[in-house]
């Protein structure tokens, strides 16, 4: 009798571990393999941007107002590229990571007529991730994609589609046209903004800035600026900011120039006016 227990015992141990292993060992889909490599690739370099913008009540008192997006490192002196509209009017700036620290985030160059941006984070003792650049050349409508971001203030979040539709035009809050736009049903949401469109090698095709919807939640039609486009603006927004006689700097010293020029002349005939009158009196 104690021998058949034993031999009962052993069976269910037996079909235990094989249920068990048949649970671990359980296989996915080639896509479904596809989206986690992407998401492991390319998560580490998308980061949430918190921002705090000054509004002002009905008696005119300050209150401060948060806003939400995301945004891409694209190297590893902390460089960050969102868009132009995630970090407008903002007061202070912070980048949350995907390991969940924070870091406060300083504006480097924004351009509103592609509606990009770039900040900056000052992170020593951490590596940071960039983004792998892919381009936007050769996309064609069908190609899957995915989209990382922070919907509704949830960090880290993945979402797929395909290509909808190529050359697009989108028209910013500036009145300018961002051509060459990339149209994707994948999942964008209030939050997105900021985001990375990827291929399905984990590179980065495009960054996430719209979508058209009567609800302001997604339908199935976002946009997202192309990479080539982003390529271009990275580096003048960078160099704009880091050179000591930057853009803003050579047009406040025109300025400054102009007025003691016209102050200097003013002067003259005046000293002149002066001479003229002592001599005739």
């Amino acid at each position: 009798m104690l021998s058949s227990k034993k031999i009962i015992i052993f069976f269910l141990t037996i079909s235990f571990w094989s249920f068990s292993f048949r649970i671990e060992a359980r296989t996915f889909t080639q896509d479904e393999v596809n989206n986690i490599e992407v998401y492991r690739k390319a998560g580490p370099a998308v980061v949430n941007i918190s921002s705090v913008v000054i509004g002002r009540d009905f008696f005119y008192r300050p209150i401060p107002q948060e806003g939400m997006g995301s945004g891409v490192i694209v190297d590893e002196k902390g460089y960050i590229v969102t868009n132009s509209h995630v970090i407008q009017n903002a007061q202070s700036l912070e980048v949350t990571l995907s390991d969940g620290s924070k870091w406060p985030a300083s504006l480097v160059g924004n351009d509103r007529d592609n509606d990009l941006a770039v900040i900056k984070i000052d992170v020593l003792e951490k590596k940071l991730t960039p983004i792998s650049m892919g381009s936007s050349k050769g996309l064609e409508v069908g190609e899957k994609v995915l989209a990382i971001g922070n919907p509704f203030g949830l960090g880290q979040t993945l979402t797929r589609g395909v290509i909808s539709s190529l050359e697009r035009s989108i028209r910013t809050d500036t009145g300018s046209i961002i051509r060459n736009v990339i149209q994707t049903d994948a999942a964008i949401n209030p939050g997105n903004s900021g985001g990375p469109l990827l291929n399905s090698g984990g590179e980065l095709i495009g960054i996430n800035t719209a979508i058209l919807s009567p609800t302001g939640v997604n339908a199935g039609v976002g946009f997202a600026v192309p990479v080539d486009t982003v390529e271009n603006v990275i580096p003048r927004l960078i160099s704009a900011k880091s050179s000591y006689f930057g853009i803003r700097p050579l047009v406040f010293l025109g300025m400054l120039g102009l007025v003691f020029y016209l102050f200097y002349r003013k002067v003259i005939a005046r000293k002149k006016l002066y001479q003229n009158v002592s001599t005739t009196g």
